[in-house]
């Protein structure tokens, strides 16, 4: 073999990666079709986390976002992390939701502040006593979307980051299944939601 044969397979190699990787990172964005799908999904049902509806149906969790009505939901690229972190940081109370598979996780209590690594691509979350701390990869983040989805009875109101596959990493949610949410975290939730709001959409 040639070493212009080998330069050549190389940079076919490098191209497909190349636009392997772009197609992932590319925006999820649901058709007329999907979104029709999507919203007869959730007619009718009380608001919950998107993961069921988007199982039920076989389609990425950020799809089944972006499908949602502009009034619901609003997505933004993942490059806004850090000031949207800022923000969540101010809430005085929430919860955070973690799905591993078929199990999910909750942790109560305000999210620990967080700055990026000076040695790595984490993003550290620390804290003073107990709670939510960890080391987050925004980078390999593709978008975040804040939700305030009403209900008969409720109101769901929190924000959701995913990753490349469209896959939720883990949600901040306003605290109150099954009674009352809190008028001070409602305030402090509508302060983020009008912050990613003011931020141009992911997705037309």
């Amino acid at each position: 073999m040639t070493s212009f044969t080998v330069s050549v397979r190389l940079l076919i190699i490098l191209l497909l990666s190349s636009s392997v990787r772009d197609a992932i990172a590319a925006p999820m964005c649901a058709t007329s079709a999907e979104k029709s799908q999507v919203r007869a999904a959730l007619e009718g049902r009380e608001p919950a986390p998107l993961g069921m509806v988007a199982a039920s149906l076989k389609l990425p969790e950020a799809l089944v976002a972006s499908a949602l009505p502009t009034a619901h939901a609003h997505g933004v690229g993942a490059e806004h992390f850090r000031v949207i972190w800022r923000s969540i940081e101010r809430w005085s109370d929430a919860t955070t939701f973690i799905t591993k598979g078929p199990n999910l996780f909750e942790i109560h209590g305000t999210v620990g502040r967080g700055e990026p690594s000076k040695r790595s691509s984490f993003f550290n979350i620390d804290r003073e006593g107990s709670g939510l701390a960890g080391h987050l990869r925004p980078d390999l983040y593709s978008s975040i979307y804040v939700l305030q989805i009403p209900g008969t009875s409720s109101t769901l109101r929190g924000v959701v980051f995913f990753d490349l596959a469209g896959d939720s990493v883990f949600s901040v949610f306003v605290p109150g299944e099954g009674k009352p949410a809190p008028p001070k975290v409602i305030r402090e939730f509508e302060a983020t939601e009008d912050l990613i709001r003011k931020l141009s959409p992911i997705c037309p």
